[in-house]
């Protein structure tokens, strides 16, 4: 089964897990470290090829505009001429950043959501952080485009650039109202991602420096999890740390799973009945 590195993220546990069996790779493990193990594999194959064929793969890294028209191309410092490590590496960003859509507007609640999508990929570590920033600003307009551009010029860290951004774009008020609406009160929806949700909320916190402990954090996911979800978790241990909340998402999964296998086998043994 050919797969993207980008194309990890739409793909079930169930899903991930049979790659890691097709490629030799341990399947253990939450989703999270699934796709890390399969991106990794992925960027090894794209190592091996950039030696192979080096002028064909640096001559056709994709690019694509952002949303002030300039060109999604790999900054200075992303290809080094010790290898094709990094060739693989940018190419891997390219793709997940082709999924992100463009900033429209400079409102709070649409800055947050970008950042929150760019943690996640900062969170893979595929480049480092110049470089990171460098990449994704076209994806930026405006005064966050020339704020972006401040950070790559004074050498800041990219913890550096979302404490900046704090400050700059989030003042107490606003940053109050979004810590209301999007971490204590938002609710898992029905066909939410769970692991996807709680990455999501995980990062705004860190974003907005919501200042509760991980068991605080990790108590109010239990509460807003959807009441399927809930049902699911009804007899299993409480988490009290993130560890322990990826613990449980697994065991989640795993029932929702068996449970969908049984509903399958209900439905063909009355076919069969027929």
């Amino acid at each position: 089964m050919a797969v993207s590195a980008s194309g990890l993220y739409r793909l079930a546990v169930e899903e991930l897990r049979e790659l890691c069996v097709e490629r030799g790779l341990d399947s253990s493990g939450p989703v999270r470290s699934l796709r890390r193990r399969l991106v990794d594999h992925i960027k090894s194959d794209q190592m091996d090829g950039a030696e192979q064929d080096r002028p064909v793969v640096q001559a056709s890294v994709p690019t694509d505009l952002g949303s002030n028209g300039a060109e999604i191309v790999p900054p200075t410092g992303v290809y080094s001429s010790h290898g094709g490590g990094e060739d693989g590496q940018a190419m891997v960003l390219v793709e997940l950043l082709r999924q992100v859509s463009p900033l429209r507007s400079e409102e709070p609640e649409d800055i947050l959501r970008l950042f929150v999508r760019f943690g996640e990929i900062y969170d893979l570590g595929i480049v480092e952080d110049r470089g990171f920033i460098m990449r994704i600003m076209p994806l930026d307009f405006g005064s966050l485009l020339k704020f972006l551009g401040d950070c790559v010029r004074e050498g800041g860290s990219w913890a550096d650039c979302k404490s900046r951004l704090l400050d700059e774009y989030f003042p107490y008020f606003v940053r109050e109202r979004l810590i209301r609406d999007v971490i204590v009160f938002n609710f898992q929806g029905e066909e939410q991602s769970l692991r996807a949700y709680i990455d999501q909320i995980f990062q705004a916190a860190d974003i907005l420096r919501y200042g509760a402990t991980e068991q605080q954090l990790v108590d109010r996911f239990v509460t807003n999890f959807h009441p399927r979800v809930l049902s699911q978790a009804a007899l299993l241990d409480r988490p009290s740390s993130r560890k322990d909340l990826q613990r449980l998402v697994t065991l989640i999964e795993e029932k929702c799973s068996v449970a969908r296998e049984r509903q399958r086998v209900g439905i063909v043994s009355k076919m069969n009945e027929f």
